[in-house]
């Protein structure tokens, strides 16, 4: 009877351990869903005219926004030295889909500008915007205000 019970329960345990599987349903981080993420109606210009698809990030909007959140550690050198202000940094999405160009326009402190153009560089590859059918750059802002130890 003893022999009957350990068989059954091994069984059983191979049974769930193959049924629970996942090796033919993983989620590969190439099928992972882009959404467009517009830019700021004032990047547009001649250089970044409006695209006819927007660049696409993994995850849309909200993964950038979280992206950034998760990175979005204020470094030691400007809490002691001080960081409240505003920050302004203007970005391209190139046409391979790697952020870069990173241009400040305003920062509260130097190493606020560090980390967040660490951020920018660490992005996820996106899925460059689209003009003619063609992949084309994109230009993106990052703003954010520092006061009293907090941002928004």
């Amino acid at each position: 009877m003893r022999k009957y019970f350990f068989t059954i329960l091994f069984s059983f345990f191979v049974i769930m351990g193959l049924s629970c599987s996942t090796t033919g349903n993983q989620v590969s981080s190439s099928s992972a869903s882009y959404a467009e993420v517009p830019m700021p109606n004032q990047l547009v210009s001649e250089e970044f005219p409006q695209p006819d698809e927007w660049a696409k990030y993994p995850g849309g909007n909200e993964a950038l926004q979280s992206h950034i959140q998760m990175n979005k550690i204020i470094p030691e050198e400007a809490r002691i030295e001080g960081y409240n202000g505003r920050l302004v940094m203007t970005y391209v999405v190139n046409t391979e889909g790697v952020a870069g160009q990173v241009e400040t326009l305003m920062s509260p402190h130097e190493a606020i500008t560090s980390m967040y153009e660490k951020i920018i560089e660490d992005m996820e590859r996106w899925e460059p915007a689209i003009l003619n059918g063609e992949p084309v750059q994109q230009q993106y802002a990052i703003s954010a205000y520092f006061n009293d130890n907090t941002s928004q």
